[in-house]
């Protein structure tokens, strides 16, 4: 497997954030369903069942290893205003048809936002690589079959596994904006605050 922050890197070069999280929440919610899935190709499915199997690889990766990066996780007094979340580096990426509330974490804690390895480490304490592995082919399978799963065989919720690989996925996300690469990112900060008005030249007509 690549180097774990390359890998991260390659997911999101093959799915923004908010196309993730769609087609994570429209498998989960096919599996939990009579009904199989119809939103794409199956093999789209399955090619994202590969690439979520990797990012979870890689989240084992990172915590057995520490392999934590300093400028990934932001220091902020408690007292400061953090969640106007108007500093858009650090959590927005450069796709020009999205809005920072595209990019905005739904599921992640006020700390894990802070610390996106926090979530990393519960999502691997919840169950260990094998049981997600089996976890994610039982959604996978249920999804493109049309019988629910309702529960795993483990009496596992699927509200839990839903929000945990939720949190994953926010959180690698946030990983990949905030970690330095290689190669220079695309300026992502262009949206302004709607109360400044931009000053512009305005344009001089001669009378005739």
């Amino acid at each position: 497997m690549q180097q774990p922050y390359n890998t991260i890197n390659a997911f999101f070069d093959c799915y923004g954030l908010s196309n993730a999280r769609s087609i994570l929440s429209k498998m989960i919610k096919t599996a939990d369903s009579e009904r199989s899935w119809k939103a794409s190709s199956p093999s789209h499915l399955l090619y994202f069942s590969e690439k979520m199997k990797e990012l979870m690889k890689v989240a084992f990766s990172i915590i057995r290893f520490h392999d934590y990066r300093n400028e990934v996780v932001l220091e902020k007094e408690d007292n400061d205003p953090l969640w106007s979340l108007t500093e858009y580096q650090h959590y927005c990426s450069g796709h020009v048809r999205y809005t920072p509330w595209h990019f905005f974490p739904r599921y992640l804690s006020r700390k894990e936002f802070l610390d996106p390895y926090k979530a990393l480490e519960r999502f691997t304490q919840y169950q260990n690589f094998t049981k997600w592995k089996h976890t994610f082919k039982e959604l996978l399978h249920h999804a493109l079959s049309p019988a629910s799963i309702n529960e795993f065989n483990d009496s596992t919720g699927v509200l839990l596994i839903y929000i945990h690989l939720h949190k994953l996925i926010e959180a690698t996300h946030l990983i990949a904006i905030r970690s330095d690469v290689e190669q220079p990112k695309p300026n992502h900060l262009k949206w302004k605050n709607k109360n400044q008005v931009e000053n512009k030249p305005t344009k001089q007509t001669s009378n005739q």
